[in-house]
């Protein structure tokens, strides 16, 4: 969601009060605002190596994801808030323990770890160049 997300430029928000800052810049009360989430997650002076998919860094953090920390907003923030966040939390979970359940996950014959290319290419099916195979567990029916 940080690398790549749902809504790279947020819904636009208008400034309520006088004295808004933003980059240095003064906002008068009224003016339309737009945030570009792409940037700010991919920010250098925010995080350290933000280009790479480093989970780690969120492990031992306070950061909220729901969007009450603008360090990390996937879902947007305040009113304008992702009104799919609590199902998302609640099914992804779900959907990923269901399919590493389910499904026993290999690469292809005569395919090595090293050889695997998970290197990031932007099209519209982000495909593997060398796709894991995917084998059906058999269901135990007692």
């Amino acid at each position: 969601m940080r690398l790549h997300p749902v809504g790279p430029i947020l819904l636009p928000h208008r400034a309520v009060e006088d004295g808004v800052e933003i980059g240095g810049y003064a906002v008068p009360r009224g003016a339309m605002v737009i945030f570009n989430a792409w940037a700010i997650m991919r920010d250098a002076a925010a995080r350290e190596r933000p280009d790479e998919f480093v989970p780690e860094r969120f492990m031992e953090t306070t950061i909220d994801f729901r969007g009450k920390e603008y360090e990390y907003l996937p879902f947007g923030s305040g009113r304008r808030l992702c009104p799919g966040l609590p199902l998302a939390e609640r099914v992804v979970p779900f959907v990923l323990a269901s399919l590493l359940r389910a499904f026993e996950w290999r690469l292809p014959d005569g395919v090595s770890a090293d050889e695997l290319d998970v290197s990031e290419r932007f099209n519209t099916a982000n495909v593997l160049a060398v796709p894991l195979k995917v084998v059906p567990l058999p269901v135990n029916v007692n």
